[in-house]
């Protein structure tokens, strides 16, 4: 039927082309504006916090600089005669002690507190006279240390080498009272002058940097400890905490190293400090998509006007199609498709039928196969087996077996509910079978060895699922009735032939083989399901015939040497 074209007729493809082409060229518009005012801010937030943890950190540097310099050249004024310092020491040495130079030091050392901060506290110990004392007042007011941080300052002191004298050449963490401390000691022969500061005390001052829940800033050590951690909650101490990967976008990290310490500050952007920064370019993108909204809106009228309601007449007449009842009426302004879609679809009508009848009975066919198969492989008992068994691993402390168990689980499962119908490569399912031997072997660790090979030039030929797996695990749970140990083994080799070239799978075992009747019946192409037993191998065979019909060819045997052997041979189909 020849189809009479109107001036005013449209085409489908001119219209949805049109429209398409609109939409597209805003929604590149939007995404491209959108991604580079976000990225502008974005890097716009991070460079201002870039800026303010520098400045922190290079006063930080600054400080443990200017203690260490402090630290160094008093104890090595000691052969010089204007050094105060050592003439205290040597009065506090002599008989008997008086409490003169030690007011003298302290009063010395209250410069610091000017220099440095109350923070920083120094101490004095004399190895002669095995005194510790402290020369900085400390938080409570007094010179009194803490038992807890006097202890651990002793015992930095004795892991330092007995020599004329040394400066640790880093601030070492010790840790008091669950507190952690930065601490740096210089040694001229038995005198130790050193100083200690709370890693509190030194993240305190990025407090103007947090902000939000996600936001922190941490010092790390050089082994990649946690020493601190500073949140919008407050301070806490990272327990020794192996620092890992930073969380969320890593373009919203920043990372300092101290030059004068082996430490490093560690910060992270919240998500709602970000927020107020690009707060003003984010209402000019809701602006911008409340326009598009307004634009998709009217392009959608226009759709429904001009294309969605003609296709809905034509749908509505193609239901009265069951009734015989099916035309179209051709009015002005239809599309012209539509017309040339009708002309075609009542030319298919009486194809439609002779052939609907035959192909719905084939396909419940199939069905049936399909779901009697996917209903065996649903075996929840395994499952829960193998979930207790994991349960049980990590009761016991075996998180390397637990993991493993878990890991195989899982791929095991994946493969089970994702191929039921379709077919699958060779080496995918010669690798699920491995992974079902590996959680038998797991739990029965003694029970078989296993053999799998695959020749690389049929490693991608196709195959319906669980072909193989049905007989390995046959002979895997006959492998755990038998006392002594068994061999199964499964090779895949190419085969050519006159028809073609073929697949040949090979399954075999060494234990005691198939029983006589139920060889005999498998060499015979019987059912071997009496009883609900063997329901596995029947439905594989089923599946066998339905996919390759005479093409295909399967042989049971038992091997004079023992063992049950399943010889595959199918036609190479690679997927």
């Amino acid at each position: 039927m020849q189809i009479p074209v109107h001036r005013k007729q449209r085409t489908m493809a001119q219209q949805v082309k049109w429209v398409l082409a609109v939409l597209l060229f805003a929604l590149v518009i939007y995404t491209f504006g959108s991604a580079v005012l976000l990225e502008r801010e974005g890097r716009r937030a991070v460079r201002e916090m870039d800026q303010m943890s520098g400045l922190y950190t290079d006063e930080l540097d600054n400080r443990f600089l200017r203690v260490s310099r402090n630290l160094f050249s008093t104890i090595m004024e000691k052969n010089q005669p204007e050094s105060m310092f050592w003439k205290y020491v040597g009065m506090m040495l002599a008989e008997p002690f008086v409490d003169y130079p030690l007011t003298e030091l302290r009063q010395m050392m209250l410069s610091g507190i000017w220099e440095y901060g109350t923070e920083y506290e120094f101490f004095l110990y004399l190895a002669q006279r095995d005194e510790y004392y402290q020369l900085s007042i400390g938080p409570d007011g007094s010179y009194v240390p803490s038992p807890e941080i006097k202890g651990a300052v002793l015992a930095q002191i004795r892991n330092m080498e007995d020599t004329s004298y040394s400066v640790k050449k880093k601030w070492n963490i010790i840790t008091s009272g669950g507190e952690n401390y930065m601490c740096k000691i210089a040694q001229n022969r038995e005198v130790y002058l050193g100083c200690y500061v709370s890693a509190k005390s030194i993240l305190q001052p990025f407090s103007a940097l947090i902000a939000g829940s996600s936001g922190y800033v941490r010092l790390v050590d050089g082994d990649g400890k946690i020493v601190g951690i500073l949140t919008s909650r407050g301070i806490s101490d990272g327990m020794g905490e192996y620092a890992r990967e930073t969380s969320g976008d890593t373009r919203f990290s920043i990372e300092k190293q101290l030059s004068q310490a082996p430490f490093r500050i560690q910060m992270q952007i919240s998500g709602e400090r970000m927020w107020d920064v690009m707060m003003g370019s984010i209402v000019v993108l809701v602006a911008v998509a409340a326009i598009l909204i307004l634009s998709s809106a009217l392009i959608l009228l226009y759709l429904r006007r001009n294309i969605l309601r003609p296709m809905q007449l034509f749908t509505q007449n193609l239901e009265k199609y069951d009734e015989g009842e099916y035309e179209f009426r051709l009015t002005e302004g239809n599309l012209l498709e539509l017309e040339q879609i009708d002309d075609k679809f009542r030319h298919m009508l009486h194809q439609i039928r002779r052939l609907k009848i035959t192909l719905y009975e084939h396909e419940l066919e199939k069905q049936k196969v399909e779901m009697d198969y996917l209903k065996l492989q649903i075996r929840p008992h395994f499952y829960l087996n193998c979930l207790n068994f994991i349960y049980s691993m990590i009761d016991f402390g075996q998180y390397d077996h637990a993991r493993r168990m878990s890991s195989i689980t899982a791929d095991y499962l994946t493969y089970i509910f994702r191929n039921t119908s379709d077919l699958v490569p060779v080496l995918a399912e010669t690798e699920h079978c491995g992974n079902y031997l590996k959680i038998l072997l797991l739990r029965y660790p003694e029970s078989f060895d296993y053999y799998v090979e695959v020749h690389r030039e049929v490693e991608n030929a196709a195959i319906f699922p669980f072909l193989i797996q049905v007989f390995v695990e046959n002979a895997a749970k006959h492998a755990l009735t038998l006392e002594e140990k068994i061999l199964i083994s499964v090779t895949v080799f190419p085969e050519d032939r006159e028809e073609g070239k073929y697949v040949n799978l090979y399954i075999s075992d060494t234990g005691k083989g198939f029983p006589e009747e139920i060889l005999s019946r498998l060499q015979d192409g019987k059912s071997i399901s009496d009883g609900g037993d063997h329901v596995g191998i029947t439905n594989c065979l089923k599946r066998f015939r339905y996919y390759y019909g005479k093409k295909g060819e399967i042989y049971f045997d038992n091997s004079p040497l023992g063992g049950a052997i399943v010889d595959i041979h199918i036609p190479c189909e690679e997927r």
